[in-house]
């Protein structure tokens, strides 16, 4: 069986990138804009209905790890027109999982989290998969693996960190860095790989 460190996967992911990097940071820009206007504006139908918008924004780094190895502004709003109903219901469904089970404490909800963390990947995947099917096996893969995932997410802590001190324009290349190491790191369990947290 072949493992990955945290570091090993993070070197991927910034391969990845690539000469992306440009096209990553205005996605990343966009989305965040777009996303920021939402919310300034009212908490109701407008924010809900980027729903689909953070689906398209997790999954379009497949395309960095896959043989198209691009991505671009487009993909954020091409989600509407091929695959509005599927991404906006998992999203919601996930969002509503979450905040239930953060009710009962914060560490189930965090916990459920790392549970749903690729129901997206897996819905982009497989077309004949519904949200919940996705939400579900999601949860089988991430069975033993959830540790995993969050010592990938806290090797990035430093990174965040020195992102302050550029008053957070370094999480413009940030975000899309951590986003295609969990793409990278959702490929190791699809290929059925485990994942070293050293």
């Amino acid at each position: 069986m072949n493992y990955s460190t945290s570091s090993e996967i993070r070197e991927r992911a910034w391969n990845a990138l690539g000469d992306q990097k440009g096209n990553a940071v205005l996605v990343t820009l966009v989305f965040w804009a777009l996303s920021a206007a939402a919310s300034s504006l009212t908490w109701g139908a407008l924010t809900i209905l980027l729903l689909p918008m953070q689906y398209a924004f997790c999954v379009m780094f497949l395309r960095l790890i896959s043989e198209e190895r691009e991505v671009h502004v487009s993909d954020l709003f091409t989600v509407y027109r091929d695959q509005f109903e599927r991404s906006f219901l998992l999203e919601l469904l996930v969002t509503i999982y979450t905040f239930l089970w953060t009710l009962l404490f914060v560490i189930p909800g965090i916990i459920k989290t790392y549970s749903y963390a690729m129901a997206p990947y897996l819905l982009q995947e497989n077309p004949e998969m519904t949200a919940s099917e996705a939400i579900n096996e999601s949860m089988r893969i991430m069975d033993g693996n959830k540790a995993r995932l969050f010592w990938l997410d806290l090797s990035f802590i430093g990174w965040y960190l020195l992102s302050m001190l550029t008053f957070g324009l370094l999480l413009l290349i940030v975000v899309p860095y951590h986003m295609t190491a969990r793409a990278e790191f959702y490929q190791e369990l699809k290929n059925g790989a485990s994942v070293d947290t050293l």
